[in-house]
């Protein structure tokens, strides 16, 4: 009878595991966040109030400060519904895409555009729905791929006219196409779905800038799908993907598009180095609010330099604006691929830097002046709005307050003369935001591991203007679950503060002891423990399982230790300049210093797991601590990076002749191990194979 009951009590703890993994925790906070959907050339936006009832679109104003639902939800189903002869739900109306017009809303449902008329709600089919085309602004024209999806072409969208804008490219010497390492390939194949082309459409809508990606000289991998669909013999998918120390790598052209004359203006860059994922992708090619200029990101091999180009949209003529070096990586912002950078109209340029040590703001006058508008042991996260006419500059920093949590980002404003800054917020809690084109305005989503998100509107002061949404988060708090404690710790070096986040068992009884459980994930572009509240958005962060190990009964621990992000330079370079192993005795100092005060943390029972790079920590920690960690489970791993992709091995690490992979590779190293062969403590690990390309992408 005591194991059945014993059974029946593991079975409840699973299922309220389950009920929190990410996947489930997404149906248990009403009203989570507000994305806003920013309407081009407007001070208006749209987002999606979603709750345990459904989801309400709602359009906010920002200048009349208002904000109501989009259409009458109720007619809009009854509109759609005629149109595609069954019952639409009002609550779950099925769009996928949607534009506002004059009077008029047009939507995309089952593959047809249609509009709805505001004032009778009649609907009408304005066409069919293209799935790879990248609209303009004004919603006139889409560029789309050509069947070979290596060429494209435009369309007008209210005569659906095709026509021919390219017919040079070929396999592997591409527009507007992602590289092959992060074009999901396999998915492409299983769903049979193609992206949109990678473009940036000026602000008029006249013209548009993409690249042209050149892959042919890069080596090959291989896949094998041992089980086909349709049966039959197992097929081979090989796709371009360079490795560390690869001769050859991937790079791209840019190329200005006018969209009505069908005429191509060429950047005399030539071949810019394009690893991995492109710029355009990353956000880093842009236009100047005329449509005159177009400005690009482009750096070397292993990011060591970058430069900020400037290309004359007329004529094809670039120059360079800026030049940024470092002996590590340059970074745009704390996390990559933040781009803490502006052109101002004025042709000065405001840049993020970690010259000092820290990431700071730089006006670069048109005089070759520099001034430093921050300073300081704490850290700019990022730029919110620049208003030229006042000459001030909204941005986010953490770090800044004496004695706070230097990971949760406050409000700020500087003049772009330099001189006081004024604190806008400093309540405590994360601030993470979304500005409108203009940067008059923006959302503003504030919350902390113990608050749920709270979306307010601002304006460029950063005055609330409009209280949007705060979550309800009662659903989630009735499964048992409880919010981290963030707890400041020393790492191994006895001198440096590192930060961590604690979960206690659901059953929690400070009376009996409970074993240990560490997820790590030690990529330098990342922090790892828990900043904010499930759901409320902000950074991504390493930590996922935190709560659903809390559930099984384990004390659930994540570490920030040396070598991970959002602090000064050389914290986040410590794992290339200084070891491959003082993560993990972080990690156990972090732990032994959490146990002396909490004695109910069982220290002859810790566990420790890692997905992608944490599969590599999670696997070394246990190799290099077998006398502290007695299990590890890796998932997905990347035990040597010298087979993983190049981009991030040597933008993070160094380039083959300035890192020690060997080293640096569990299999290979002779010094990756600790482990005594005389131990009579049974200890194991398991290590979960690598699927597709999943692992690489998490870099």
């Amino acid at each position: 009878m005591a194991e059945v009951i014993a059974e029946a009590g593991l079975a409840e703890r699973y299922a309220k595991a389950e009920a929190l993994l990410p996947h489930n925790v997404l149906e248990l906070v009403d009203a989570p966040r507000v994305t806003p959907a920013w309407i081009a050339g407007t001070e208006t936006f749209l987002y999606g109030r979603t709750t345990s009832t459904g989801t309400e679109l709602m359009l906010v104003d920002a200048e009349a400060r208002t904000k109501r639902p989009a259409f009458d939800h109720e007619r809009m189903a009854a509109a759609l519904a005629g149109v595609v002869g069954h019952e639409v739900d009002p609550t779950e109306l099925p769009i996928s895409d949607l534009e506002l017009r004059d009077g008029v809303v047009r939507v995309v449902v089952e593959l047809k555009r249609i509009d709805v008329s505001l004032d009778t709600y009649e609907a009408t089919v304005a066409g069919d729905a293209p799935k790879t085309e990248a609209r303009s602004p004004d919603g006139r024209r889409a560029v789309g791929f050509s069947e070979d999806g290596c060429n494209l072409y435009v369309r007008d969208l209210e005569t659906d006219e095709v026509s021919t804008l390219t017919t040079d490219g070929e396999d592997a010497y591409e527009y507007a196409s992602l590289t092959d390492p992060v074009k999901g390939l396999v998915a492409r194949q299983n769903l049979g779905q193609l992206p949109p082309p990678l473009v940036v459409w000026s602000p008029d809508s006249s013209r548009f800038v993409t690249h042209r990606l050149d892959q042919r000289a890069v080596e090959l991998m291989h896949l094998v799908r041992s089980s086909p669909f349709d049966g039959g013999r197992p097929q081979l998918l090989s796709y371009r993907y360079s490795l560390v120390g690869d001769e050859q790598l991937a790079h791209a052209e840019f190329f200005v598009f006018d969209a009505a004359a069908g005429t191509t203006v060429h950047a005399d860059t030539g071949p810019l180095l394009m690893p991995f994922v492109p710029a355009i992708a990353y956000g880093w090619v842009w236009w100047n609010d005329t449509g005159t200029r177009v400005f690009f990101l482009a750096g070397d091999r292993g990011d060591h330099a970058f430069r900020l180009y400037e290309l004359d949209a007329a004529t094809g003529d670039t120059r360079v604006l800026h030049e940024e070096r470092s002996t590590t990586n340059v970074l745009f912002g704390p996390y990559h691929p933040d781009r803490n950078i502006r052109v101002l109209r004025s042709g000065e340029l405001l840049w993020w830097s970690e010259r000092s040590g820290w990431g700071h703001l730089y006006l670069h006058g048109t005089d070759g002046s520099v001034t430093a508008l921050t300073e300081g042991d704490w850290l700019v996260r990022a730029l919110v709005s620049v208003d030229e006419e006042a000459r001030r500059v909204v941005f986010t920093a953490a770090g800044r307050e004496p004695g706070g949590d230097p990971y949760l980002q406050e409000l700020y404003s500087v003049s772009l003369d330099g001189g006081e800054i004024t604190t806008i917020t400093a309540d405590g809690l994360d601030h993470d935001t979304v500005p409108s084109g203009s940067g008059r305005f923006f959302v503003d989503v504030m919350s902390a591991v113990d608050v749920p998100a709270v979306s307010v509107l601002r304006d460029a002061t950063g005055e609330v203007v409009l209280e949007l949404e705060q979550a309800d988060a009662s659903a989630l708090y009735a499964t048992g679950w409880q919010p981290p404690e963030r707890v400041k710790v020393k790492a191994a070096d006895g001198v440096t503060d590192i930060w961590c986040a604690i979960y206690t068992p659901f059953d929690f009884d400070p009376r009996k002891t409970y074993p240990v459980v560490d997820e790590v994930y030690p990529g330098p572009q990342l922090s790892t423990a828990a900043r904010r509240f499930p759901r409320s958005g902000g950074g991504y962060t390493g930590e996922r399982l935190g709560a659903t190990f809390a559930a099984l009964g384990f004390v659930a621990v994540s570490v920030d230790g040396r070598g991970s992000a959002l602090r000064h330079k050389a914290f986040q370079d410590h794992a290339r300049l200084v070891s491959d192993t003082d993560y993990v005795d972080d990690h156990v100092a972090a732990i032994t210093q959490l146990a002396e005060t909490r004695p109910w943390m069982d220290l002859d029972r810790v566990g420790i797991y890692g997905h992608s790079a944490g599969a590599y920590a999670s696997t070394r920690a246990i190799l290099w601590r077998p006398d502290f960690y007695k299990v590890a489970v890796s998932s997905s791993g990347d035990h040597d990076d010298r087979i993983n992709h190049q981009w991030w091995g040597e933008k993070f690490f160094g380039l083959v002749d300035e890192f020690d992979y060997e080293r640096h590779s569990t299999p290979r190293s002779s010094s990756g191990s600790r482990a005594s062969s005389s131990s009579s403590t049974a200890r194991w690990t398991t290590t979960l194979p690598r699927t597709g390309r999943c692992g690489s992408s998490t870099h």
